[in-house]
């Protein structure tokens, strides 16, 4: 009985030690089972708006009225339904109080306000205007108004649609250029605005179908306001033609920005070469004149950024591409110069494909998750190429108001890249996870440091590699090879001295690659490295060593590897 009792001691005590081993096991392979594609949460680009049917009102059964504003020795009203028609010049304005539907047809108009709006549009069901011939705008510097929310040269307090084959010049010497305090639709039209303030703006939304804009802005360019409704504050462009220069953001929505098509250029704060430093406040438009809460962004959202397609140009002092929340880009061709970074989100990037090229940044993409599927993307960093952060940005690097604060490790950070094609030039680090890495697919390349302060490849948890193709070229004192938790094979080479740039690496047939900067350590990972088997590594075509794969992670030469996380 004894002996029994014993037996079952030893097989508790047995069991106790496998469940410790494996919760041990458990908690120190933290790798790639734990990401997976559900972890990428989704916010529906989808807005409140039918780009069919909303904002559309028969107006062929409403009675015409021909109107020459040079008759005119006084305010014009408006004050029952019908179709408006414009001609001539004045002095005065155009005011609109009824609760029916109307349209302002301006067939080239001018229009000169010395003390308030030179539209204003107290009530209307709907209010369109329309664009024909070449009209200009323009209002006072200061208004004579006792409502100090009107402060526009075409201001609305209700639903405001404009369409048209002409061309409408804004003089907007007050504050902003196209004000709706409801919905804002632009259908259509050519429109030159230059504003004290803001360009455009609309509260609810802004819905633009198409277009040629060219806004120059002491405030924002484009905006939504509406903060309170998680349905409204977006902003939603179909196409166009968008030339945009703005001392404050290119076009901001509160919400959501949705950009379908169109082709943009965007410069905001002076451009790229105004950007910050360290212990100085003189960046963009920062300084007594504003407040911490304004940017000089491009695009910039509270919610989500979603790019579709479009070619986008953006020189920009602030971010490039910002969402407090996410930013997905399916498609389109983008180029970025920007004093800070190229691609911010708060929480997630997540890039499908398209052509991207950020030649000028802080830190080229950076979010607490980023997943790359597709696309081509060359980016060029003054620090880090690809950032898995941790923390928020609300304006951007070390120096600025809400400058960065990063917490520490987390699994729930990553960089996951399961294709397209890859190239990091990055002062900084090259890859960069306060988290975890993971790599299935695709190709990187990376020219990282040349100081021995920051590494190629940067991560603190793991960094785990299960398909693709990844060179990283750089310095060694912070060198870092892929995880043991990988099944692809890799190595990591460290010279005996410092190679410059230009100098042709290759192993055997495998591969092959040329850094631009100089480097001495450098990371290679393909499908074709087979354990077991022996490898010549060569310089511009000279042989520097052999070496025989004995692991998923194999290291020739000597490591000066000091990881500093």
């Amino acid at each position: 009985m004894k002996k029994e009792k014993k037996i079952t001691i030893f097989i508790v005590i047995g069991i106790l030690v496998l469940l410790v081993c494996l919760k041990y096991y458990e908690s120190n392979n933290n790798s790639i089972d734990l990401i997976e594609d559900d972890d990428i949460y989704e916010i529906d680009a989808d807005v409140d708006y039918d780009t069919k049917t909303d904002s559309d009102v028969d107006f062929s059964k409403y009675d015409n009225y021909d109107i020459s504003l040079s008759n005119q020795t006084s305010d014009y009203n408006i004050t029952k339904a019908g179709v408006y028609n414009f001609s001539g010049s004045f002095n005065y304005q155009i005011i609109v109080d009824t609760d029916e539907n109307i349209k302002i047809v301006l067939n080239n108009v001018t229009i000169t306000n010395d003390d308030g709006p030179a539209i204003l549009i107290n009530s209307a069901k709907n209010a369109y205007i329309e664009i024909v011939g070449t009209n200009t705008l323009s209002d006072g510097s200061t208004y004579d108004v006792s409502d100090e929310d009107i402060n526009g040269c075409i201001f609305s307090k209700d639903d405001l649609i404009l369409l048209g084959t002409g061309t409408l010049n804004i003089n907007a010497n007050y504050k902003d250029g196209i004000v709706s305090k409801d919905d804002l639709v632009i259908k259509s039209g050519t429109y030159n605005i230059t504003s004290q303030d803001d360009g455009i703006r609309g509260k609810d939304s802004v819905v633009i179908l198409d277009g040629t804009f060219y806004i120059d802005a002491e405030g924002d360019g484009i905006k939504s306001t509406n903060d309170s409704d998680e349905e409204k504050g977006y902003i939603l462009i179909e196409g166009g033609n968008f030339n945009i220069t703005s001392t404050l953001d290119g076009i901001q929505a509160e919400t959501k920005l949705v950009i379908n098509d169109g082709t943009f250029d965007i410069e905001t704060g002076g451009g790229s070469s105004v950007s910050s430093s360290s212990g100085n406040s003189s960046w963009g438009y920062w300084g007594s004149t504003t407040t911490s809460t304004e940017s000089a962004k491009a695009l910039k959202a509270g919610t989500l950024v979603n790019i579709s397609s479009g070619t986008i140009n953006i020189d920009s002092s602030d971010d490039a591409i910002h969402s407090n929340d996410s930013v997905t880009i399916d498609s389109g061709l983008i180029t970025i110069s920007s004093g800070d970074d190229g691609i911010h989100a708060d929480s997630q990037v997540v890039i499908n494909g398209g052509n991207i090229s950020i030649d000028k940044s802080y830190e080229g993409i950076e979010g607490n998750v980023i997943l790359i599927n597709d696309g081509t993307i060359n980016v060029t960093s003054s620090d880090d190429g690809i950032n898995v952060n941790g923390g928020n940005d609300q304006s951007a690097q070390g120096g600025r108001p809400g400058q960065n604060n990063y917490s520490d490790t987390n699994s729930n950070l990553y960089l996951k890249i399961t294709g397209g094609t890859i190239y990091v030039d990055a002062a900084g680090d090259g890859l960069d996870s306060n988290g975890q890495i993971i790599m299935t697919g695709g190709s990187v390349y990376v020219d990282g440091p040349t100081d021995d302060g920051n590494g190629p490849i940067d991560y603190n948890d793991t960094f785990t590699m299960t398909g693709g193709i990844l060179v990283a070229a750089g310095s060694s004192g912070m060198a870092q090879n892929v995880s043991s938790s990988s099944t692809q094979n890799s190595v990591i080479i460290t010279f005996t001295s410092t190679q410059s740039g230009g100098t042709e690496v290759s192993i055997d047939d495998i591969i092959s690659y040329t850094p631009s900067k100089s480097f001495r350590s450098i990371v290679i990972s393909t499908p074709t490295l087979l354990t077991n088997k022996t490898y010549s590594i060569e310089l511009d075509g000279e042989t520097y060593k052999d070496f025989t794969i004995s692991s998923v992670t194999t290291s020739v030469g000597s490591s000066q590897t000091n990881n500093r996380r």
